[in-house]
């Protein structure tokens, strides 16, 4: 008797830590609370870069924003509309807000948006969040991460940033000196120390000098004692 009811003591335990790890972090005053409107672009790009995680709410002004040019919508349940209208996320997605974005979405989103058509089982399909989220981790345009896990606010800017080079060159490339001194272009894996050279420079319609990596300093003489 004891023995059983130690048994389903112990099941309902394990229920609960299931379920506690299966909670999504939340961010109360997220960027796009604060900077909601157009105009305050750079504001929120400065704001979300330094954000522990991408929220919904988010996620989704930056990314019609920058399929559209301006997020016309002034609130999460019109972004959610806007959203679904362009096939992103699905009929009946009733995510929080506030709730750290998963990578599937987003993926499916940025392949829509900039026309990833993937492998073999993608282009059959099109993009679903497993597949695209494959495809951009293949492609470097975002870190290793699983379909159902999260962006920092620094991996979003940086995805974002990736994204609008895939669009202009086909390539999702971050400029970087290289280590000889001369300015050139070089990989940087998506995620990595520094790989935003300018965080106000995300390409929302600013010109490519904005993405100028800064000269490397000539070296200097040395005196012969």
């Amino acid at each position: 008797m004891r023995s059983e009811r130690f048994a389903a003591i112990l099941a309902v335990a394990c229920v609960a830590i299931a379920l506690q790890g299966c909670e999504r972090s939340r961010v109360k005053d997220s960027a796009v609370e604060r900077f909601p409107r157009s105009a305050q672009e750079l504001d929120f790009l400065e704001a979300l870069d330094k954000q522990v995680v991408v929220t919904n709410d988010d996620a989704l002004h930056a990314l019609i924003a920058f399929a559209d040019g301006a997020d016309l919508a002034t609130t999460y349940a019109g972004r959610v509309q806007v959203a679904q209208a362009k096939g992103w996320i699905p009929a009946g997605w009733d995510r929080p807000a506030d709730e750290s974005a998963q990578v599937g979405w987003m993926a499916v989103a940025a392949c829509r948006i900039v026309g990833i058509k993937g492998g073999m089982t993608m282009r059959l399909t099109g993009p679903t969040p497993r597949y695209a989220t494959k495809e951009l981790v293949f492609m470097d345009v975002i870190p290793l991460r699983t379909e159902n896990q999260a962006l920092s606010g620094q991996e979003f800017v940086d995805f974002v940033n990736r994204l609008g080079r895939i669009q202009k060159s086909g390539k999702a490339l971050a400029l970087a000196s290289e280590q000889s001194g001369q300015s050139g272009e070089a990989v940087i894996p998506a995620g990595a120390p520094n790989q935003l050279l300018d965080q106000s420079s995300v390409e929302f319609g600013l010109p490519d000098s904005a993405f100028s990596a800064p000269a490397a300093p000539e070296p200097q003489p040395i005196e012969e004692p």
